[in-house]
């Protein structure tokens, strides 16, 4: 039997994209027969509560398994012994019983000496759940900075004379040490690194993560990799597998908004040969891959859609939505849809503009909303995790995106049968927006059309329930699971 596993650099709570992507993809191959698990290698105090909370959520199929590289370690370290290492526990004890406590609140409490009145230690947290930081000081300088979780003491952080991070060491369940990674105090990255598990050094981290791979995977045709985060790739080339099957998913524009090349997608398809397969999400891109890579084991497949319940608002019916479902981040053209509310409210000052998401250029568009006295009418309101239930109350669904891999929130939208407004970038919209049909492809940054576009939908309800039932419609005819199984089976010839 085939052992697939997706591998990216980390798995949380609240991520879209590729970690949806992924998620939905080891669903459907689990269903379908194929046991599909993530690989991780990033460190998490406390990865197996995430993995719980997907699962309860939903977000994550309940077979599927998680292999993170720390959780890999650490079960190692467990093999060789299971008494606890009291000594370390004893150490950090000692220090604050044999301290003044001064309690702050239920949250913060401080120690000194009792002999100097020397501060020692700091502790913040969760204290009764034992969920708590520790700072050790010494001459009123950190040292140290301890971990615990639920009274397990997890990682501890090692500091300079100018409280510059230097080194990190990391603990099993019963205290023993199982790694320790030195940091750059100047550039912050991860220099050396000591795995005391297997008596190995590493010069970085890459290369601990390409030994962690080669530990984990069977060096078997039976075994097959798909490396869904593009800054993984070095690390399952590097790891020298002769017979396992390796893929790679770019799951975005392979060029940035100037339309130059990203150097961790790129570094992909300019070594696609060390590969048994890249997967694009549009003909279009396999298009201009092939023209300027000059690969041929190229495949094009789109994530896996699920197929959701039409839910009927009940809503006021003459309510003017448009809405957007998306990370609050720079390319997705934020500006251009600020304009675009501005021409809109300017003619139907009872139209809102509904944007849910949460990103790192929220700022940046609540100043474009104050600057074109859009508060009113132009609502941000934060992440969701009931897209469909949103979608629902929106009369069409918006994208000013500047560069896409395939656009799985604007399918969102149409498959609630919610017409499409998008403008024509590479890569996406254009596979599945037919213009006129199930919504209006807009020449990109023409904010005059689109808002034109938009106006004509809020005037034409009638028209916009047609184009949005086709919406639906083709979405499930282009991209329903079967078919992408189907596809799946013939890249990995399973």
């Amino acid at each position: 039997m085939n052992n697939i596993y997706m591998v990216f650099f980390d798995l949380g709570l609240d991520k879209g994209g590729i970690t949806s992507a992924v998620l939905n993809r080891s669903r459907h191959f689990y269903r379908n027969g194929y046991p599909a698990d993530i690989v991780t290698f990033d460190y998490k105090i406390d990865y197996p509560s995430v993995v719980k909370e997907l699962k309860q959520s939903g977000k994550m199929y309940s077979e599927t398994k998680l292999y993170n590289m720390f959780m890999f370690f650490e079960s190692k370290s467990l093999e060789n012994h299971n008494q606890k290492n009291e000594e370390l526990y004893n150490h950090y004890d000692s220090l604050l019983n044999e301290s003044f406590c001064i309690v702050q609140d239920e949250k913060i409490s401080r120690y000194f000496s009792k002999i100097t009145g020397e501060y020692l230690a700091y502790k913040k947290g969760n204290l009764k759940s034992g969920s708590y930081i520790l700072d050790i000081f010494k001459n009123n300088q950190r040292k140290e900075r301890v971990y615990y979780r639920r009274h397990i003491l997890k990682r501890i952080k090692e500091y300079d004379f100018k409280n510059q991070l230097i080194a990190e060491n990391f603990f099993d369940k019963l205290g023993k040490p199982f790694l320790r990674r030195n940091v750059n105090r100047k550039t912050g990255k991860v220099g050396k690194i000591y795995l005391f598990t297997d008596n190995k050094q590493f010069e970085n981290s890459p290369e601990l993560c390409s030994y962690f791979l080669s530990e984990l995977i069977e060096d078997s045709t039976e075994s097959i990799i798909i490396c869904d985060g593009p800054g993984s790739f070095p690390k399952i080339v590097d790891a020298n597998f002769k017979n396992v099957k390796k893929y790679a998913v770019i799951h975005t524009n392979h060029l940035n908004k100037n339309n130059r090349e990203k150097r961790k997608e790129t570094a992909i398809l300019k070594n696609g040969n060390k590969l048994d397969g890249i997967v694009l999400l549009t003909e279009s891109q396999k298009k201009d891959v092939s023209e300027n890579y000059k690969l041929n084991n190229l495949f094009v497949n789109s994530n896996f859609i699920e197929i959701p319940n039409i839910i009927n608002c009940n809503n006021d019916s003459t309510k003017k939505i448009v809405g957007m479902v998306s990370r609050l981040v720079e390319n997705k053209g934020f500006d251009y849809l600020i304009k675009v509310a501005k021409i809109v409210t300017d003619v139907h000052g009872d139209a809102f503009f509904y944007i849910y998401g949460e990103g790192e250029y929220r700022s940046k568009i609540e100043e474009l909303i104050h600057e074109n006295n859009l508060e009113k009418n132009v609502k941000l309101m934060g992440y969701t995790t009931e897209p469909n239930k949103v979608i629902s109350e929106f009369n069409c669904v918006v994208s000013t995106s500047q560069i896409e891999g395939q656009g799985l929130s604007i399918m969102e939208g149409m498959l609630q049968q919610k017409p499409a407004v998008a403008f024509d970038v590479k890569y996406g919209p254009s596979d599945f927006v037919k213009h006129n049909k199930n919504g209006f492809l807009i020449g990109n940054k023409d904010i005059s059309e689109m808002a034109k576009s938009i106006i004509y939908l809020l005037e034409n309800k009638v028209v916009a329930k047609r184009m949005g039932e086709q919406a639906r419609e083709d979405i499930i005819k282009m991209y329903n699971s079967e078919l992408v199984m189907e596809q799946w089976e013939k890249i990995l010839a399973l």
